[in-house]
């Protein structure tokens, strides 16, 4: 649609509606703009990760051996979920402390057993899914970690971001993008004056 103007001069101004912008243009997203988003949003996950397994009593534990698969292969990582031993069935994939060492052992229950003048203890028998037998211990425990969530590879990945070294060059990496994303861009610096 366009519209006829004069201006009493005899000449006509004919103006129509604006043009769209072609692909030149149009506003480009600025990178800095993209680098504050993916670091915002990480940081988001993060603390929402943190707000969620607070209230939800999770962890994380990873797969550092074979035994659990092919299941659960070694480098899986898993979510865990505090539990009352009293909540178990024989099939749970559950994390427990090894009595002689302390050390976190993740198996599959093979076996509950109640255990006498304790209601709320339960003797577990675990085994490894790769593993011939069962766990020559048996584990009397109260709460279980189970294992609700788990993903091959995500444990490799934790593992190397648990490293100082990738700490450390994570650490750098954000504050490079926070300094990038603080300083004044081109466009918002003064004009120098003569």
């Amino acid at each position: 649609m366009s519209t006829v103007l004069t201006d009493g001069s005899g000449i006509d101004d004919q103006s129509s509606a604006p043009e769209p912008p072609s692909a030149s243009t149009r506003r480009r997203i600025p990178a800095r703009d993209i680098a504050v988003t993916i670091v915002g949003t990480i940081g988001m996950l993060a603390v929402l990760w943190l707000l969620v397994s607070w209230l939800f009593s999770l962890s994380v534990t990873v797969f550092i051996t074979g035994s659990m698969s092919p299941t659960m292969p070694t480098g899986t990582g898993a979510i865990v979920q505090s539990v009352s031993a009293a909540e178990l069935q024989v099939g749970d994939v559950v994390t427990v402390h090894r009595p002689d060492t302390g050390t976190p052992v993740t198996h599959r229950v093979v076996e509950i057993d109640d255990v006498e003048g304790s209601p709320e203890s339960r003797a577990l028998t675990l085994k490894g899914d790769d593993n011939a037998y069962p766990d020559r211990d048996t584990y009397v425990v109260d709460e279980v970690g189970r294992v609700v969530a788990s993903l091959p590879g995500v444990g490799t990945v934790i593992i190397w971001l648990k490293h100082p070294i990738a700490m450390g060059a994570i650490a750098v990496i954000v504050a490079a993008i926070a300094a990038w994303a603080l300083w004044p861009s081109r466009q918002g610096r003064a004009a120098p004056r003569h």
